[in-house]
């Protein structure tokens, strides 16, 4: 290899080894083949349990920084008739290769299998629309999440569920690509089963090309360790969930956003009030079932329109969700609200959107406060934020 490739070829590596280093939770795969006449050689690398590289070769195995494992590269490189490099990430692959004509570096993004494009093919399927989480690409993903089978198949009686979620990621989406945060934090508040925060994920960072962390939180163990297995068996490194309780739960410093599925009753309480606690930039929160308001809140001069049960529960619903919406208003964030799906689909379809202004709202929080006196309601909304004005916190920035 002459010197003006051997200095191309060190340039290019300096970037798969900047890539190995910063992008270390989005790696997916490593792998190097050497020629030599008829000889045939292959190298592996993978995560080790540190933030060193395991790099296996003639049976070998090797811990190496990625200092070290592009030097190996380098090294054989020089030492066959041809060498390819590929290095992978989450929606992306590098390719360098080294002939006799030169040193050439290709980019592409991750080639997708005959049998996803032919599992794309379902005639359930909205032609019409173009989804932003693809079976075709995102295979794996909505495999893991029982979308698919485990042949690849779309499950027919999960087509409104995979609608449900595509239908929610294309609502949030414009928050995130007009970000210029330099890593998305995201918090999944109730996440149970997490589909949404594997969704979220790979949107953001296979879809947008962002760097991303999500942070799954719910009360319950079991949910929680069975997310973290998932996300181990996906590869999903920038994944964290937790075991707390919302009541008590202090979030990161830096919040880009939280997000809630049908968190049930005061959860989606306890997920806006952690919002609100963690500062968080946007809301995007799809309440489920209401129950808190339903014996508080006194209307006399409508009691006639809410004497039956059902009458009342549904009102209860919308006076509950419509609270929650004028109470973020009244802590300083810009609100809308749209059905995200049919109601045929769910009932439980508004997606509360909330962008935080940085600004009072004192209209907003004297509207709140008089419909509150007038209807003699307190929600666990209402709790967490009086908790939050009678605390005082102290940040490293104070101390400064």
């Amino acid at each position: 290899m002459q010197k003006g490739e051997q200095n191309k070829l060190s340039l290019l590596l300096t970037g798969i080894r900047a890539r190995m280093t910063q992008n270390r939770d989005y790696f997916v795969a490593l792998d190097m083949k050497f020629r030599a006449g008829s000889k045939r050689f292959q190298a592996t690398v993978m995560h080790s349990d540190d933030e060193s590289w395991l790099l296996r070769f003639q049976g070998a195995d090797r811990v190496m920084n990625a200092q070290q494992v592009v030097d190996f590269f380098a090294e054989h490189a020089g030492a066959y008739e041809e060498a390819t490099l590929r290095y992978a990430e989450r929606g992306k692959e590098t390719v360098i290769s080294c002939t006799p004509r030169g040193v050439q570096m290709k980019q592409a993004e991750t080639p997708i299998a005959a049998e996803q494009t032919a599992a794309a093919a379902n005639p359930l399927l909205d032609s019409g629309r173009q989804y932003l989480i693809r079976v075709d690409k995102a295979a794996a993903l909505l495999r893991e999440i029982g979308i698919l089978t485990e042949s690849g198949k779309l499950k027919n009686d999960m087509i409104r569920k995979y609608n449900q979620i595509d239908h929610y990621v294309e609502l949030v989406a414009p928050m995130f690509e007009k970000d210029d945060s330099e890593e998305l934090v995201l918090l999944d508040c109730a996440c149970g089963k997490s589909y949404l925060s594997f969704v979220m994920n790979y949107y953001l960072c296979e879809v947008l090309g962002r760097r991303c962390r999500i942070i799954g939180i719910d009360i319950n163990e079991h949910v929680v360790e069975e997310s973290r297995k998932m996300a181990q068996r996906l590869g999903y490194h920038n994944m964290q969930f937790l075991q707390a309780d919302l009541r008590t739960y202090t979030p990161p410093k830096r919040v880009t956003a939280v997000i809630s599925l049908h968190a049930c009753d005061i959860a989606t309480d306890l997920a806006l009030g952690t919002a609100i606690k963690a500062c968080a930039k946007y809301i995007a929160c799809v309440p489920c079932c209401h129950k808190e308001l339903l014996d508080q809140y006194t209307l006399p001069s409508l009691e006639p329109l809410t004497k039956y049960g059902v009458f009342r529960a549904r009102f209860n619903d919308v006076l509950t969700d419509s609270m929650r919406a004028l109470k973020l208003e009244a802590e300083g964030y810009k609100v809308s609200v749209v059905e995200y799906i049919s109601p045929l689909d769910t009932p439980k379809n508004l997606l509360i959107r909330a962008v935080r202004t940085d600004r009072d709202n004192p209209r907003a929080r004297e509207e709140y406060d008089a419909v509150r006196r007038a209807l003699g309601t307190t929600s666990e909304l209402d709790r967490r934020c009086a908790d939050l004005d009678n605390s005082f916190f102290l940040t490293d920035d104070d101390l400064l």
